[in-house]
């Protein structure tokens, strides 16, 4: 299935799971080297986040 094919309300949901799968990562930290500042992608990635869940609230019902 395409992404024209599925609901906007499923790409939304799998886009924010994408989002919080790479948070996880980034909060958990480097497993090879020293500490790396990743603050600015996670603030972004929230910020990305909160963007989505918004949209997916604002959805009508025709929108699935």
């Amino acid at each position: 299935m395409s992404d024209s094919d599925t609901p906007l309300r499923e790409q939304i949901d799998e886009a924010m799971e994408r989002i919080r799968e790479q948070l996880t990562l980034l909060r958990e930290g480097p497993t090879i080297g020293g500490p790396s500042d990743d603050r600015s992608v996670i603030a972004d990635l929230e910020a990305e986040y909160q963007a989505l869940k918004e949209a997916r609230t604002g959805l009508g019902p025709h929108d699935h």
